[in-house]
């Protein structure tokens, strides 16, 4: 029974119910005027226009409770939404060509004045909010991008930061509200939206932890997520990516507290590189140890999810380089992974960088154009540093030393401790 056509049948019923009142009145008055027990004749036809009135109302009841079943059905089904979805993948075009403004403000307004339109309104059906919730995700990591370290930014830039952070939060909050709305009608169809949404306020704390806007502890958000029981591809792999990424902070801040250092020292500095050579029980530490195998394992758990897409493999095997650096120079482990790994992460970046500009052209590029070419120029630089870290030769091209628009504002400090502590590094005109 379809709602647009109830009134339809009201009416039928309605006009049946007149008839029918109708004719019992008509039979009511003759038989009153051929029978002088009237009070029979009245009581008889008082209760007949009372059933068809009680029945009249029965139906009104249970035609409003089958509309509401129907309806409390249609918003809880959850059936083709793509958090069920194993092969979904991020259309990173598609990204970069709906968020083209040029510059970081219009830019981050839009993203996340688009993430506010798609929560404005009530939940329709469960599957069109994972939907919404899933394209969330998607996106989650150009925050990272909007949101930058408060001492690398004028104050200003720090307003903005705060800016965002609250509407991104506002927004987390009415997310949340939904899901609870949703949740009062179906609970069993809300555990992978459940987990989705903690992934995502896991994921923007860490974010706004490196951004120096949180404190550490609300990292251990990541703890809470149940990420096994992700099936969505991509929510999968950002889960892992971010576990990683939080295992190799550990790891780092567990290096530093280890060589004394303060929490601005680069542990990936070329400068870092000799202490800890020179720290022979630094590989007897089996705190920072743990934390790097950990991040490696979460690294490849999360290319595994994707091994055939572009934009999450370039910032994994990047993520993942890092990592089994570390430990390879802590270990004096002379494998070759790390550079391998970088090596891959660089193609990546390399292949989405010569992919965007193939979409979109070289000229009056988007911020987020800039800013995949500058994450390319950043592994570029950073495999050049790390190499020049780990005692092995580097011979480049001034081209590779260029920081373009350094969007990213550390391609600049990346060049400068290059030039700095690289020796004889050769460069080519």
């Amino acid at each position: 029974m379809k709602v647009k056509n109830l009134w339809r049948i009201y009416v039928i019923v309605i006009v049946l119910c007149v008839i029918a009142a109708v004719c019992a009145t008509i039979v009511f008055l003759r038989s009153a005027s051929a029978d002088h027990n009237t009070l029979d004749n009245l009581i008889t036809f008082v209760v007949t226009i009372l059933s068809m009135l009680v029945a009249l109302l029965a139906y009104h009841i249970s035609v409003k409770t089958y509309i509401s079943i129907d309806a409390v059905n249609a918003i809880s089904r959850m059936d083709g939404n793509v958090m069920e979805n194993e092969n979904y993948r991020t259309s990173i075009i598609s990204i970069v060509r709906k968020f083209d403004d040029a510059d970081k403000v219009s830019a981050s307004n839009r993203l996340i004045g688009e993430l506010e339109k798609k929560f404005s309104g009530n939940v329709t059906s469960g599957a069109k909010l994972a939907d919404n919730i899933q394209q969330t995700v998607d996106v989650i990591v150009l925050l990272s991008f909007i949101v930058r370290r408060k001492n690398l930014v004028e104050k200003s830039a720090e307003d903005f930061n705060s800016q965002v952070i609250n509407r991104f939060d506002r927004l987390l909050d009415r997310i949340e509200n939904k899901v609870k709305d949703l949740e009062q009608m179906s609970e069993g169809s809300c555990i992978l939206i459940l987990e989705s949404v903690k992934l995502l306020r896991a994921v923007y704390a860490y974010q706004c932890y490196k951004s120096g806007e949180w404190s550490k502890e609300r990292v251990a958000l990541l703890m809470d997520v149940r990420g096994a029981m992700l099936k969505n591809s991509i929510s999968r792999t950002v889960y892992y990516n971010y576990m990683g990424l939080m295992y190799l902070d550990k790891a780092m801040i567990s290096v530093r507290n280890f060589l004394g250092e303060a929490s601005q020292f680069d542990v990936l500095s070329i400068d870092a590189a000799k202490k800890m050579r020179r720290a022979s029980e630094l590989k007897k530490n089996e705190q920072v140890l743990i934390y790097l195998r950990e991040a490696i394992t979460d690294f490849e758990r999360a290319a595994k999810t994707i091994e055939d897409e572009l934009m999450w493999n370039a910032f994994i095997r990047y993520n993942m380089a890092r990592a089994q650096y570390l430990l390879s120079l802590i270990l004096d482990l002379k494998d070759g992974k790390w550079a391998e790994a970088m090596d891959i992460a660089v193609d990546y970046r390399f292949k989405l960088s010569m992919m965007l500009n193939d979409a979109f052209g070289k000229e009056d590029v988007s911020f987020f154009q800039r800013i995949f070419a500058d994450e390319l120029r950043l592994a570029q630089l950073m495999r050049i540093r790390l190499r020049i870290a780990f005692g092995m030769d580097v011979e480049i091209s001034e081209e590779l030393l260029d920081v373009g628009d350094d969007e990213l504002l550390n391609l600049t400090r990346l060049k400068r401790d290059i030039l700095a502590n690289g020796g004889d590094l050769r460069i080519n005109e």
